[in-house]
């Protein structure tokens, strides 16, 4: 038998190899680390991100603790190397220290993460039922992965991957998440730290307006099958649940013992079981918390109702995110597959101008098979739908979703593409081009039409630097900024913001010219300096 004692997680610093810093807490650390503890391990985290630690300083807390394990987690496969440098430094400690990969980038990518030798095994999908199988069978010396679902192994050097079925946990518990729920973050170091940091520009692309700020996940799993999503792979189909008393047990926790001032909700879908968020909502306005606020991230317009919109003012909620995706019917139902219409995104924007709640509305163009006039529908629809912010990304083929299966089909991908490559990653850079539009086209639209909607009076300009927490003068240079970094100008829009030499007209074609010129040396500044064109 293997002695397995010591378990460390090491959470990568997503600053690593000049990438944005993504500040939220790594949710399955806080789940699994006091489950490890209950099955008589020893756990420490190494919280690098948080505490912005170099790879020298990660190297030394692995040597410190000396696990006998090291869990790693990637949130995203934006910040692969960060995961593999992890792996690295803890097998330049100990060729010994086993090395166990897991959350979304392990499910979405597994058979390319294992090519790294660094790493000795993969979780798929949820960890708190698959991690302890995993454990107990290196425990045992020739273990037997026969029984074992969902987990990348090496076997005389080839990398084995066993079936993957879903392991979701709560699908043998009536889909409840109680028994799990809620997180101890005491399991930190300093975890008041956690919640300082979760602020500006940290949690789902808007910033936060009280600090400390907790995120939080009442369920897991989304009823969707967006086609650009990759939920039922990492967290399935299935919805599961938290009780409304199992959720205000955390954020009483986090209000009276870490002073947060602030909640973000985070679920794929909140509202699935609308009669169980109206209950954690009407909980949330019974308690009274002194100088609480909170909103929410990835919110279904179609479940809304005035009614609902009215008890989360009430109750605290100052600004929520509606995915519309598209302003053209067709991509809607084709395309995403989104179970949605037109009309109650329009119909939530105004009830939540009427009650007081700010809106940020994001849109995705440019899939396989969407017209260049359908893209124009989306934008023109963004600027009637008027939120209070508005977001344009790129359809991007991400792994385990059915956009990469169709962008491969039609040969607008690369079947072979090499998912681990900087200038790929990130909604801003296009990566397709079809017989209705470029790359370049999609680049600028994507840009042109973001200043346009945001920016084209006053009044937006002061909503969106509201919702977004800028000064006039910080929006000013950040608009700026913005054109720059992504190789576009248009003079039109921001003359009054910057000194131009000439104000000679120009034609169309010219124009574009000018501006896939513009993008391609922007790009290649970028390939050479190491500037990250995924900020934006």
């Amino acid at each position: 038998m293997k002695r397995i004692k010591k378990f460390q997680f090491v959470v990568p610093n997503t600053r690593w190899f000049g990438k944005r810093c993504w500040m939220w807490d790594t949710p399955g650390v806080t789940v699994l680390a006091p489950l490890l503890k209950k099955n008589g391990y020893d756990v420490d985290i190494c919280e690098a991100n948080i505490d912005n630690l170099s790879p020298k300083q990660v190297k030394q807390a692995i040597g410190k603790y000396a696990p006998d394990v090291v869990g790693i987690s990637n949130l995203s496969i934006e910040y692969w190397a960060q995961l593999h440098e992890v792996a690295k430094l803890t097998k330049e400690v100990s060729r010994n220290i086993i090395t166990i990969a897991g959350g979304v980038h392990a499910t979405t990518l597994p058979e390319r993460l294992m090519q790294d030798k660094n790493v000795d095994y993969t979780v798929l999908s949820e960890g708190e039922e698959r991690l302890f199988y995993l454990l107990d069978i290196i425990k045992k010396d020739n273990g037997d992965f026969s029984s074992m679902n969902g987990v990348l192994y090496r076997e005389n050097g080839r990398v084995i991957k066993k079936n993957t079925i879903p392991g979701w946990y709560g699908t043998k518990n009536n889909g409840s998440l109680n028994d799990i729920y809620p997180p101890d973050f005491s399991i930190y170091k300093n975890p008041k730290k956690i919640f300082e940091q979760q602020s500006h520009q940290g949690i789902g692309g808007a910033s936060t307006r009280r600090t400390p700020v907790g995120s939080i996940l009442t369920s897991r799993g989304c009823p969707y099958k967006c086609s650009f999503c990759a939920s039922p792979v990492t967290t399935g189909q299935k919805m599961r649940f938290r009780s409304p008393k199992n959720v205000l047990e955390e954020i009483d926790m986090l209000v009276n013992d870490y002073g947060v001032r602030e909640i973000i909700f985070q679920d794929d879908e909140m509202y699935a079981h609308k009669k169980r968020a109206i209950e954690i909502v009407q909980m949330i306005k019974d308690r009274k918390y002194n100088d609480l606020i909170w909103k929410n991230l990835n919110l279904a317009s179609w479940r809304m109702d005035y009614e609902l919109i009215k008890l989360m003012k009430e109750s605290g909620c100052y600004q929520i995110t509606i995915s519309a995706e598209s302003g053209n019917a067709r991509v809607l139902k084709d395309i995403i597959h989104k179970p949605t219409n037109l009309e109650m995104p329009k119909k939530v924007v105004k009830w939540c101008k009427q009650i007081g709640i700010e809106v940020h509305a994001n849109f995705v163009i440019g899939f396989p098979g969407e017209k260049l006039e359908e893209i124009y529908d989306t934008t023109n629809y963004a600027y009637e739908l008027d939120a209070d912010s508005t977001k344009f990304s790129i359809a991007t083929p991400f792994p385990s979703t059915e956009l990469l299966r169709v962008a491969v089909k039609k040969k607008m991908f690369p079947a072979n593409y090499d998912f681990y490559t900087q200038d790929y990653l990130g909604f801003a850079n296009p990566t397709m081009d079809s017989e209705h539009w470029t790359a370049e086209q999609l680049k600028a639209i994507r840009v042109k039409e973001w200043d346009r909607i945001n920016f084209y009076t006053e009044e937006k300009k002061k909503r969106y630097a509201k919702v977004n927490e800028f000064t006039l003068e910080e929006l000013k240079d950040f608009r700026i900024q913005t054109l720059k970094n992504m190789g576009v100008y248009f003079a039109d829009r921001v003359k009054d913001e910057r000194k131009e030499k000439t104000n000679k007209k120009i034609s169309e074609s010219k124009r574009w010219k000018m501006i896939r010129k513009t993008a391609a040396e922007q790009a290649a500044a970028g390939r050479a300096d190491g500037w990250d064109r995924s900020v934006y």
